[in-house]
């Protein structure tokens, strides 16, 4: 097959399942991404960017978030991440490397190429290389051989000139204990707090009120509004049309036997300490220390849900961690090939991939094998049932989109065809509070927009389809004071409050720097002067919490310069800090850890070489971006 795809590479024969290649190359995927087509989203040193690349890597991009981040991955959440931004930006990246790469002369090699493919798990029948497998995935979808192997060729160079930038990076000891004993320095702490909730006698009148809510109406503005009429077409609802015969269930097994072998699976739970893609060496050393102490305490019998809970920054900490079942290429690689090589019961020491620090605990092993057609009967007929029946109700939709058109009654149409019609009262973006819309959130996006009698198109909200026609509809707008006075009064009382907390904490500052005794100048706000003991620079300050400008401001104290030129806030409260001791680090420790902090620095130094080399060809690099065509 291999020789095949060399003596075919230019006509159109392979198309790659797309879903099971990409998983391999979670971070660049395969595919070509340059074109001379005229719909084009950015040119990179006058070589273009193609839409159609654009939009099958933001799909990846948000296919493997789906599989980090699960049901947490909601708008707002997508929003943040800013996936089309990063799509593009990634895209960008690559074309400046293989542009580098070529610039360079760099060679892949076409056994290299062969062996690459080898490798290929889509490609594998349990573990190995099957031609069988291969051809039949080859030939079911059209993508050209082309393509395939030169987007894999970009795939290899592309590492191939990370390793050459990467690899000049050195560390020396030297290097190594400063750092130690800059990471491993501590500090203890005086401080005070001052809560805004402490001043109960803080009143404000009615002008005071209105001056409020005129200076931060914004914040009271109603959200638009509209009420529907829609159809929902529940494929639940023509099951029984279905009917589905022996010989119907063996056709199906015989034709699709991918489908009922079972992959090796793994469940486990994880804890995640979150990094940036583009952390700084500091932020990435900082998190890792902090999974590593976690591991200790794992290791010393601490229960693993229980540490996952309190400490993973994912998703996945709501169910103390646990994960399923998953296959290997449904986790991004470090993860996975670290899982799959444990056994059950075991937890890993810390794992990076591109979404942070992992910590790792196999809970079960569940090996492959391949389901019978007796073990598979019922599942097989509930699938065709339910895609036909799904198929049925997407018909009976498009037959009613089809027979009615903007401005006509859907309601008055839907019963001449004895279709039941439902009705909401005025909802807004989070949607109507119906058990039947299965996602509010989307059902509201496509109402709200839509003008007045405007018909949707029809949508798949992910439990049937569904029409959908404005009937009536509210702008937003900002409510009279009276509607939302004591809303108005209650903000206008915290921010008095907050204010004054503020006040008193730089009035304490401020008496002490000029001499003050701190626990009577405390006593005279009615406070105490508690104490933190000893922290680390990105450790939790004890009694505060997790409050990186504090922290960061405590270790620049000193003792003939004991307080900071600032308070903070945190936790919605203000504090003073007054500096009490500092600890060097353990001096013996530095021997037990350096091997492992100089190989991690060393990481750390290549990451960083290898994101400045990039933005030196960005910043050297012509690069044109068409807004409009990724909005």
């Amino acid at each position: 097959m291999l020789s095949i795809m060399r003596k075919q590479a230019g006509n159109w024969m392979i198309k790659v399942v797309l879903f099971a290649i990409v998983v391999v190359f979670v971070f660049w995927g395969v595919g070509s991404f340059t074109t001379r087509q005229a719909n084009t989203v950015a040119e990179v040193n006058d070589e273009a960017i193609s839409y159609t690349a654009y939009r099958q890597h933001y799909d990846r991009l948000l296919e493997q978030y789906r599989r980090m981040y699960g049901g947490a991955l909601d708008n707002g959440l997508l929003q943040n991440l800013n996936l089309k931004e990063q799509a593009l930006n990634q895209l960008i990246d690559q074309v400046l490397m293989v542009q580098e790469a070529e610039r360079l002369d760099l060679q892949i090699a076409e056994e290299t190429l062969d062996q690459a493919i080898y490798a290929i798990p889509a490609f594998q029948n349990n573990g190995v290389f099957d031609e069988q497998r291969a051809s039949y995935i080859l030939a079911q979808n059209r993508v050209t051989t082309a393509e395939f192997r030169d987007g894999l060729r970009q795939d290899l160079l592309m590492d191939q000139l990370r390793e050459l930038v990467a690899n000049s990076a050195i560390v020396t000891e030297e290097e190594a204990r400063q750092w130690y004993d800059w990471y491993n320095a501590e500090v203890n702490l005086n401080y005070v707090v001052f809560s805004p909730e402490r001043y109960k006698d803080i009143t404000v009148t009615r002008p005071e009120v209105e001056t409020y809510f005129e200076e931060h109406k914004e914040q009271y503005k109603t959200d638009p509004q509209v009420k529907v009429v829609y159809l929902h077409f529940d494929p639940t609802a023509y099951k029984a049309e279905v009917k589905v015969t022996d010989e119907q269930i063996a056709q199906y097994y015989n034709e699709h036997p991918d489908e009922f072998k079972r992959e090796k699976t793994v469940e486990a739970r994880h804890i995640l300490f979150k990094l940036d893609e583009d952390a700084d060496e500091q932020t990435v050393a900082d998190q890792q220390k902090r999974a590593e102490e976690v591991f200790k305490l794992a290791k010393a019998g601490e229960p693993f849900d229980q540490l996952a809970r309190k400490h993973s920054e994912g998703p996945s900490r709501e169910q103390d961690g646990y994960l399923g079942a998953f296959k290997r290429d449904e986790m991004v690689k470090p993860f996975a090939d670290k899982a799959f090589a444990m056994q059950a019961g075991e937890i890993s020491e810390p794992v990076r991939s591109r979404f942070g620090w992992h910590l790792i605990k196999v809970e079960k092993i569940n090996e492959a094998k391949i389901e019978s057609l007796v073990e598979a009967t019922d599942r097989i007929r509930e699938k065709i049932i339910d895609e036909q029946a799904g198929k049925i109700a997407l018909q009976k939709a498009e037959s009613m989109y089809d027979a009615v058109y903007d401005g006509d009654d859907l309601a008055a149409a839907a019963q001449q065809n004895q279709l039941p019609v439902f009705q909401t009262d005025f909802f807004g973006p989070e949607g109507p509070q119906e058990e039947r819309i299965n996602n509010g959130a989307e059902f509201a996006k496509v109402a709200l927009g839509l003008q007045k009698m405007d018909i949707s198109e029809i949508q798949d909200f992910g439990n049937g389809y569904y029409l959908i026609q404005v009937t009536e509809q509210k702008a937003s707008e900002i409510p009279p004071l009276e509607q939302v006075f004591e809303q108005a009064k209650a903000d206008a009382v915290a921010l008095r409050q907050d204010e004054q907390a503020r006040k008193d904490a730089e009035k304490c500052l401020t008496d002490l720097k000029a001499g003050a005794d701190f626990a009577s100048t405390a006593a005279s706000f009615g406070l105490t002067v508690a104490e933190t003991g000893f922290f680390k620079r990105n450790g939790v300050v004890p009694g505060i919490g997790y409050e990186p400008a504090l922290s960061k401001s405590a270790f620049m104290l000193q003792a003939d310069q004991p307080f900071p030129d600032e308070v903070f806030k945190a936790k919605g409260s203000w504090y003073m800090i007054q500096y009490k001791d500092r600890k060097a680090a353990d001096a013996d420790g530095f021997e037990t850890e350096k091997s492992d902090l100089m190989r991690r620095l060393v990481e750390q130094k290549k990451q960083a070489a290898f994101q400045q080399w990039l933005s030196d060809l960005r910043a050297n690099g012509r690069i044109e971006i068409k807004r409009d065509m990724i909005q």
